[in-house]
């Protein structure tokens, strides 16, 4: 049976029944489950086809009103009884008796749409421009070229991507908003517990300011003093969420950026760089996206009289104005050998691409691996950006199916957007998976023996 309408759209349930679904629950594992859908409860249905050939449904609730008693209730979150996604496999009496598509989703539930998808789009987004830029990172446009990477696929391990440093301080950024419910003194500590534990598992490749600020964070020095004076790329990376999040309050989202970079980078400019990403994040996920026309005007204030950074902007607003490419861009900043890990050197590349595919997720993330360099952070960032745009659906089935890692693996990620949207609309406490710090250890280790590998590869032709 093939069901056009139903491949990406939303529909209401027309009168409750039970079906049989696939819950997802303490990664990897799942379960089946007969679960009752409400009459009224509208979804997101997203169409797929097994190697089998049968046909699967990906829901999701976008209702809040539905979520309360059906997905978030305090039983039933982050724990073996219920997940936020499912899937099921029904009968074609079943699709045409129990659903009717929606043209247009109702006001009341608009704004849980928005942020619902906005924040799924975020996260994944994240991820897979960590995980596709990863085994890139330091090298040259030139040498990036000769390795004919293009059309890109996951090529960390097998075919397979994993997460870098990028994607886990935004899960650690999510978890402190989930527990603290945005509330600044709660985040601001619950932020700095969590890269305690983070640090305790040994992450690879983590940069020298975040390293000495976990450090600091371990002598129990306090979160608003353990930064350094220091303008790289970490607080960037972990901004968009804050801005996708917070997208309907300018100042708790200042607030909230403030924090979120002090706490490893108190140079001015790593402030700076944090916020326009987070405001890149929230314009598109009020469906108020920048262009090369009010692109300086809307960055007016947070540029304020920081020169350097206006013509900085200014620069690469007129190149997307052109169309011209990302890697020419860099070439005529003197970054010919990649974009390196200055925020100053980062966010004009960033802009310039957003600018130019804000609609195509896979062409923003190509674009950013042709410039090399810092690959995955750059990556990573616009991933995020762009991925607030276009959703999780706008992101390449491919890269999304071939993302793997533990424990914080797909499942987890899909729960953290859920948990915040849930945090945000029904005011209630959340919760978020355990990362013990063991766990974190073995696969640390083995991330690292494969970041080994791919250094040694380096070394083998082309050059």
């Amino acid at each position: 049976m093939t069901s056009p309408d139903y491949k990406k759209s939303n529909v209401r349930v027309k009168e409750a029944f039970e079906i049989t679904c696939l819950i997802y629950f303490a990664a990897p594992y799942s379960q089946s489950q007969k679960v009752t859908l409400p009459e009224e409860m509208v979804l997101s249905l997203h169409e797929h086809v097994n190697k089998q050939g049968e046909l699967w449904y990906e829901a999701s609730p976008v209702d809040s009103s539905a979520w309360a008693p059906l997905l978030l209730d305090d039983m039933h979150r982050f724990d073996k009884k219920f997940r936020g996604d499912y899937c099921f496999h029904p009968e074609a009496e079943e699709i045409e008796r129990y659903f009717e598509t929606i043209p247009t989703v109702p006001k009341e539930i608009l704004p849980q749409l928005k942020s619902y998808h906005a924040l799924q789009g975020c996260l994944f987004g994240t991820a897979v421009g960590d995980a596709i830029g990863l085994p890139y990172e330091g090298l040259s446009p030139r040498r990036i070229r000769k390795l004919k990477v293009f059309p890109l696929k996951h090529r960390f391990f097998f075919g397979r991507g994993m997460l870098s440093d990028d994607t886990e301080h935004t899960c650690m950024v999510a978890d402190s908003l989930i527990y603290s419910q945005a509330e600044s003194e709660k985040f601001s500590k619950l932020l700095a517990c969590t890269m305690r534990l983070w640090f305790l598992g040994l992450p690879a490749g983590i940069g020298m300011a975040t390293l000495r600020s976990c450090v600091k964070l371990w002598l129990f020095i306090p979160a608003n003093k353990s930064g350094v004076f220091s303008a790289g790329n970490g607080p960037a990376m972990r901004s968009a969420i804050v801005g996708v999040y917070a997208s309907d309050n300018e100042t708790l989202r200042r607030e909230l950026i403030t924090i979120n970079t002090r706490i490893t980078h108190t140079d001015p400019k790593a402030i700076k760089g944090a916020m326009i990403v987070a405001e890149l994040a929230a314009r598109n996920t009020e469906g108020n996206s920048l262009n090369p026309d009010n692109c300086l005007a809307a960055l007016s204030t947070i540029i304020d009289d920081d020169r350097e950074l206006e013509a900085l902007v200014t620069k690469a607003i007129n190149s997307a104005r052109v169309k011209q490419s990302a890697e020419e861009f860099c070439a005529q900043e003197n970054q010919v050998k990649g974009v390196s890990g200055y925020i100053y050197h980062t966010l004009p590349v960033v802009i310039q691409i957003v600018l130019r595919h804000n609609q195509n997720y896979e062409e923003a993330i190509s674009e950013a691996i042709r410039c090399g360099g810092d690959t995955d952070t750059v990556a990573a960032i616009i991933g995020g950006i762009v991925g607030a745009n276009v959703g999780k659906k706008g992101i390449p089935e491919d890269w999304l199916e071939n993302l793997r890692d533990w424990p914080r693996d797909k499942t987890y990620l899909h729960l953290l957007g859920e948990e915040l949207t849930a945090v945000k609309y029904l005011k209630k406490k959340g919760r978020a998976q355990w990362m013990d710090f063991v766990r974190l250890l073995l696969r640390n280790a083995f991330f690292m023996i494969w970041v080994l590998a791919h250094g040694f590869r380096r070394l083998l032709p082309p050059y």
